[in-house]
């Protein structure tokens, strides 16, 4: 890639998050075809059929209760003993009959010619596995901030997240940062959105001296 350099009296940076990957055979192969990490962006593909979610935390079971309005069933694998959903969360999805669990399981692989067919699961305690017939793979088990390059430069939380205010002020003078990046409980469109208003006036603000 082709390096440039240019000079500026103010930075915003709004380089957001990417999901974390699990890194399993066929993963890679149906991302975009049945693989997905984004339950509003993709749950009306899957009218009516089976789907395995893959990570049991709050994202995971927020978007697999906004599914159920789509799918047939949700089959929910975790790698822990139990769901690290927030309480309220996991009551209303244990008592939705869409709703199968297999805790202290690990998926190996996701299978299929040209559409998913299958994934394949192992107990962690057993090591049994068992194959989980399904048309599609919603994977919540974490983002990655996209902040490799900052490191050293603007001070960061222990996630990778940029720490700023509400004024998306930074460590570093003249450095703002908006959306996902930055460091804050709701990550959506709107939030980001917002980060983006506040930012480009503080930049403002700051380059023509008012900060």
């Amino acid at each position: 890639m082709d390096e440039e350099e240019y000079k500026c009296k103010a930075v915003i940076v709004a380089s957001g998050t990417e999901p974390k990957k699990l890194n399993i055979p066929g993963e890679e192969k149906f991302k975009g075809r049945g693989v997905s990490y984004c339950a509003t962006c993709d749950g009306a593909f899957f009218q009516d059929k089976d789907i395995v979610m893959i990570g049991g935390g709050s994202s995971g079971i927020q978007e697999g209760l906004f599914l159920t309005r789509f799918v047939k069933s949700i089959t929910v694998v975790e790698f822990m003993p139990h769901l690290n959903a927030e309480k309220i969360l996991e009551e209303r999805a244990r008592k939705d009959s869409k709703f199968e669990f297999f805790l202290n399981h690990m998926a190996t692989s996701i299978n299929g010619e040209n559409q998913i067919e299958s994934v394949t699961i192992k107990d962690r305690k057993t090591d049994e596995e068992k194959t989980i017939p399904c048309a599609g793979v919603f994977i919540y088990v974490g983002w990655d901030p996209k902040t490799e390059f900052l490191k050293g430069e603007v001070d960061l939380n222990k996630w990778g997240y940029v720490v700023a205010d509400e004024d998306t002020k930074t460590s570093v003078p003249g450095v703002f940062a908006a959306g996902d990046v930055r460091e804050k409980e709701l990550r959506q469109i709107t939030t980001a959105v917002s980060d983006g208003t506040v930012a480009a006036f503080m930049a403002e603000r700051y380059v023509e001296g008012f900060e």
